[in-house]
């Protein structure tokens, strides 16, 4: 499975403006981060942010002896930004991108604004099944929240052999619960396919079919409110 997630973001400067930004920062093997351009468009920007990270292991042989190793990894964020919702794409990057996005408020004199995308995943299977025109099966959902009774909640997860949403409708009936994850499942030719989603906006996607569903699932993500 391969890992995407949408985050917000208030462009203070067009895409061209920042990828020539960008273009000023490019990973060397002399720097420490940078980027590596694949695509700059009037909407859009594809690149990788890379860190190179250095550290010391100290590795202990048979005999007890003690020897100090240097060591070097590199951290790679795939990424397209849109000047559109939604505004940056992180692909099967490390869960911690931090340095990425701080990179971004350097390159946009910090008057940049990021913020975390919420979605209301009903919503967002409904937009899936309309774009591709094929009934998805929900076998697995996870809530949150759910009031029970006053000062008492639950976190449920929902499983079964056919859709758990008629499920989920009777469960929660009246009450209040947040809908944090769910497993959806799709027909791709002759194949079903299962896709995770999850409220915060990412996607786990199968491996052989990440290109084909990475444009649908973004294409579908409902916009935040104006």
């Amino acid at each position: 499975m391969k890992r995407v997630r949408w985050l917000n973001a208030r462009w203070p400067v067009s895409m061209r403006t920042l990828g020539a930004k960008m273009k000023t920062q490019l990973f060397t093997p002399e720097s420490f981060d940078g980027f590596v351009i694949e695509r700059i468009r009037d909407s859009s920007i594809e690149a990788h942010f890379i860190e190179k990270l250095t550290y010391q292991e100290t590795m202990t042989d048979p005999f007890g002896r003690e020897e100090v190793i240097d060591r070097v990894s590199y951290r790679d964020v795939d990424f397209t930004l849109f000047a559109d919702f939604p505004n940056i794409e992180i692909r099967n990057s490390q869960r911690s991108t931090k340095e990425f996005v701080n990179k971004l408020l350097e390159l946009c004199n910090f008057s940049l604004t990021v913020t975390p995308v919420s979605v209301n995943l009903l919503d967002w299977i409904t937009a899936i099944q309309g774009q591709i025109q094929e009934k998805l099966l929900v076998d697995s959902l996870q809530i949150s929240g759910l009031e029970l009774e006053e000062g008492v909640s639950a976190k449920v997860l929902l499983k079964g052999d056919r859709d758990v949403r008629e499920a989920l409708q009777h469960l929660s009936v009246r009450k209040k619960f947040t809908l944090e994850k769910v497993q959806v499942k799709m027909s791709m030719g002759h194949q079903t396919v299962p896709v995770h989603l999850a409220n915060s906006g990412s996607v786990k996607i199968p491996v052989d079919y990440f290109n084909d569903l990475v444009p649908i699932l973004r294409n579908t993500l409902p916009s935040p409110p104006a």
